[in-house]
């Protein structure tokens, strides 16, 4: 993981593998950006027990796992402020295969809805037609996903506008649920 700048997916899926985590890397990406949207904070107990299934302090791996965790939520906090809009999905390189972008891009909704509901956010709190709409065509991609031709650079596009469209999302439902943390800046 790097300290500082944009972490590494590669890094984070590998240390999270090693330490038999439930999730993969953009999962826990999504998990800790619906925690902050949703709560306003990030706190460790909430987010250990919904990365790891076995949390064994003695084990090198689950200890390596958890910094790699603990180092992402720090950047994803800093992120998620950052007045010049510079939060990013944590999803693999451009460089690897659109199918394999695609499934991440899916799993990382799914680990962001689940970050919403394990803060408090669900069908039964009361949230605006904008947030309603965007989680539930959030469901959508996390559900469906997408079939990619690796051949169609139309393919390549419509992925990226999806995720600028999820991305502009999140940082849209961060300011309507948390107001006062949240910079003014999506008018």
């Amino acid at each position: 993981m790097q300290q500082y700048g944009h972490p590494d997916y590669f890094e984070l899926e590998q240390a999270l593998g090693r330490a038999e985590a439930v999730a993969g890397a953009a999962e826990v990406h999504g998990l800790l950006c619906g925690l902050l949207c949703a709560a306003g904070r990030l706190e460790e107990s909430t987010w250990l027990g919904l990365v790891f299934a076995e949390r064994d302090n003695q084990n090198v791996a689950f200890q390596q796992g958890r910094a790699a965790v603990q180092s992402l939520a720090s950047w994803t906090l800093a992120a998620m402020n950052d007045p010049v809009l510079g939060m990013d999905l944590l999803l693999p390189a451009d460089s690897q295969p659109l199918a394999e972008r695609a499934a991440a891009l899916g799993e990382w909704c799914q680990g962001y809805l689940l970050g919403l509901a394990a803060g408090g956010i669900d069908q039964d709190r009361q949230v605006s037609e904008d947030v309603a709409e965007l989680t539930r065509d959030f469901t959508e991609i996390a559900r469906a996903g997408f079939e990619v031709d690796p051949d169609d650079e139309d393919d390549e596009v419509a992925f990226t506008d999806v995720v600028e469209y999820v991305r502009v999302g999140v940082l849209l439902i961060n300011d309507e649920l948390q107001p006062l943390q949240a910079p003014s800046r999506l008018q």
